[in-house]
């Protein structure tokens, strides 16, 4: 008797608990995040190496009282504001991180939150459709952690933009059916934040949304006057927020190596047919455990969405179909379509887009269309779930029957054919949990105990602890405390630091240093994006990727060697690498050194000018220049100062930000000032206020002509004048 009671007890705590879905999820969402919220993990790879170090940078230089346009400290200087992936502009992102702007377990505690924050809207939006509390949490569940929404947490500008979808399908379907000027403003608002990071993730979300409105345009019977005017409305707060950032990036985009991708540099990134298989089981190509022998990128290409709402789509899909016909179909189409366009060039779809839709050629990966399968298959497994609580009749979806068929044939002949039987355990395993949950539904009236036991259980084994998710564990990106390279790389870099125009090093092979450095104020010449600037690209040769070793970096016609002018006039101090290489020392057993002193002054003076008239200076001729005495300007550039026999300048007082140098001067006739940092759209000099022509100089850098007398001369980088150079010019063109 006392176990009956003990019984009923627990089971009314857990009714009572899953009868608040919000608390529930915000459980679930706890046990499924323990690890990173108490630092036991990182958010790995590209989070770590490239978008937290911009993050850190952005919130650092606002605690300065600066503005975090414009980093020194990568690429030998980079419009950071430019860059759609940088998040300079996401207020949810960057000011939570002025708490603690150089913590990146700080910062994978803001991304998850906004997880959190995501799945309580998936819930107001399942709330709304009719679903009971179960379905709600199953809806969110798939929605935040099913496939690509788990396995791409790496690539956080996606993940932020995804997380703000629920929010804004709720408001756009509250809108469209109720007519309020709230839901508008709601929609407005976090449509623009959505929009602020330029991924291929925000273009299908924005191709979605104006899919959506056009259909609810088409149907409304009434009212569609006041509907048109709310969702212009939307399009108009959407685009006021998103607005400095979609004109700085294409302000840019023109001088970088990425305006517009080509049908054949895209297709790489599409998902290989094999990885299908990966919506059964998460583990079949041992991608998450193990030795991996995965098809394609094992985090972009995986369909994983939990054997539990598959188990519940495929026993009750067709009573979803038979109930909501129209809401099913567009689910199932929209699935279909994602998968197709993620599989690239395997399917005539995805060349066809690419050959007429607007802007696709700005990205590279067919496969992030797999996140709009994720809320799909969310959607189908909810309603199929809810079917099942109604004691609906089991009613499978022949369709998706057959194609998880076809899918198992595949899988076992490829696990078969691999010899890596590990992969039908992992496949049993799923079967397994999905069969359960099924008996579970048909055999008690209140399984939510069980299902969403089996959820998280699944969820945990294969889209959260899973090598792709935990593999950086507690690595940090650059201390001072941490033995190896990057610790004897900050170690060395610190000890140079000054606080004018810094001189920077080239790393190679010291992961954690490559964008981290820019945490801790050390400036490199290299860097990891895949954003470069075109000019630096052609002449310095370092590509977007960190290097493992020295003697990958490419040669270019400028720089042959390290003995290239180009590398004195950057200011590259150092050559760092953990192996030897020519010319190099043992700083200590961690970390080999070259140290070259041929690097020239931060400014300089000269008094002769090289003219080119193509883009770039000659490299034979500028490898043998005089740098002290010459610059090299483009054909076309006019000024005050003369080509030979210009005049000389004393440099005074220096103040150097991030985004901005003051230097007072005095010449005694009209003389040429070189400042050797690189330069950019967005760049701005003025004499004592006055704006003054700014010239490229050298290729890469900046150069004004300075007139006689005493002046305060200052270089500014402003989004104003970064939308007025680019915008202007690719307007013009």
């Amino acid at each position: 008797m006392q176990q009956t009671i003990g019984a009923v007890s627990v089971n009314d705590r857990w009714t009572r608990a899953t009868a608040k879905p919000g608390f529930a999820w915000c459980v679930l969402w706890l046990v499924l995040c323990l690890p990173w919220l108490l630092g036991v993990w990182t958010i790995p790879f590209d989070a770590v190496q490239q978008f937290f170090p911009a993050v850190s940078f952005t919130a650092q230089q606002l605690l300065l009282g600066d503005v975090p346009w414009w980093n020194p400290y990568l690429h030998g200087g980079y419009p950071q504001l430019a860059d759609p992936q940088m998040m300079t502009l996401q207020p949810t992102v960057v000011l939570p991180m002025l708490l603690a702007p150089a913590s990146l377990h700080w910062f994978t505690v803001v991304i998850l939150l906004h997880v959190l924050v995501a799945g309580m809207g998936a819930l107001k939006l399942a709330a709304t459709q009719g679903l009971q509390r179960l379905p709600q949490l199953m809806f969110a569940l798939v929605f935040l952690f099913g496939g690509v929404a788990a396995a791409r947490l790496q690539h956080t500008p996606m993940i932020v933009s995804y997380c703000l979808l629920p929010w804004l399908w709720l408001a756009l379907d509250q809108l469209r059916r109720h007519l309020h000027w709230r839901h508008a403003v709601l929609a407005g608002v976090v449509g623009g934040l959505s929009a602020l990071q330029l991924t291929q993730v925000t273009y299908l979300i924005v191709l979605a949304c104006a899919v959506y409105t056009m259909a609810a345009i088409a149907m409304a019977r009434a009212r569609r006057t006041r509907l048109c005017l709310q969702l212009a409305a939307v399009g108009a707060i959407a685009a006021a927020i998103s607005a400095p950032q979609w004109l700085s990036t294409f302000a840019w985009l023109a001088h970088t190596n990425r305006d517009g991708v080509s049908l054949q540099a895209a297709l790489p990134g599409a998902i290989h047919w094999q990885s299908l298989v990966t919506l059964l089981s998460g583990n079949v190509f041992e991608q998450g455990r193990g030795d991996s022998w995965a098809f394609g990128d094992i985090t972009t290409d995986y369909l994983y969405m939990g054997a539990v709402p598959l188990a519940v789509w495929l026993a009750w899909g067709g009573a979803v179909v038979r109930s909501d016909p129209r809401g099913a179909r567009i689910a199932l189409a929209v699935f279909v379509l994602a998968v197709l366009f993620a599989l690239g060039g395997a399917t005539p779809l995805f060349p066809w887009l690419f050959g007429w839709l607007p802007g696709l050629d700005l990205f590279r990966r067919p496969s992030d269309g797999l996140f709009l399968a994720v809320p799909a298959a969310a959607w189908l497994s909810a309603h199929a779930l809810q079917s099942a609580l109604q004691r609906d009749p089991l009613r499978p979806h022949l369709p998706s029957l057959l194609v998880v068929a076809v899918l198992a044939i595949a899988g076992a002949w490829l696990v078969l054919g691999s010899g890596r039987l590990q992969g039908a355990a992992w496949l049993a395993i799923s079967v397994a949990i999905g069969a359960v949950a099924v008996r579970q539904l048909i055999r008690h009236r209140s399984p939510s105990r069980w299902l969403l036991g089996l959820m998280l259980l699944d969820l945990l084994i294969f889209n959260v602890s899973t090598s792709f998710n935990a593999r950086s564990a507690t690595r940090p990106v650059l201390t001072a405390t941490r033995p190896g390279p990057a610790q004897s790389a900050y170690q060395l870099l610190s000890a140079q630091r000054s606080e004018g125009p810094p001189e920077r090093a080239l790393a190679f092979g010291v992961g954690p240093l490559t964008n981290g450095a820019a945490v801790h104020g050390l400036a490199l010449a290299n860097g990891y994006n895949p954003l470069l600037d075109r000019r630096a690209l052609q002449m310095l040769g370092m590509p977007g990727d960190p290097l493992d070793s020295v003697q990958q970096k490419p040669e270019t016609p400028w720089t042959p060697d390290f003995d290239a002018p180009l590398y004195d006039l950057i200011g590259v101090r150092w050559v760092l690498a953990p192996t030897a290489f020519p010319g190099s020392h043992a700083y200590d057993a961690e970390l080999q050194v070259m140290q070259r002193d041929s690097v020239l002054p931060r400014m300089l003076n000269p008094t002769a000018v090289h003219r080119h008239d193509e883009d770039l200076p000659p490299a034979a001729a500028f490898n043998r220049t005089d740098f002290n005495s010459t610059v090299w300007l483009p054909g076309a550039t006019q000024a005050a100062c003369a080509d030979a026999g210009a005049g000389t300048l004393q440099v005074g007082a220096t103040v150097y930000r991030a985004s901005g140098l003051s230097v007072q001067v005095d010449a005694a006739a009209p003389a040429w000032l070189v400042v050797n940092e690189v330069s950019a759209p967005g760049w701005q000099a003025s004499v004592d206020g006055a704006v003054i022509p700014l010239m490229r100089a050298n290729g890469l850098f900046r150069a004004v002509c300075v007139p006689a007398g005493r002046h305060q001369v200052a270089f500014r980088f402003s989004p104003l004048q970064l939308w007025r150079d680019g915008l202007g010019q690719r307007l013009g063109r």
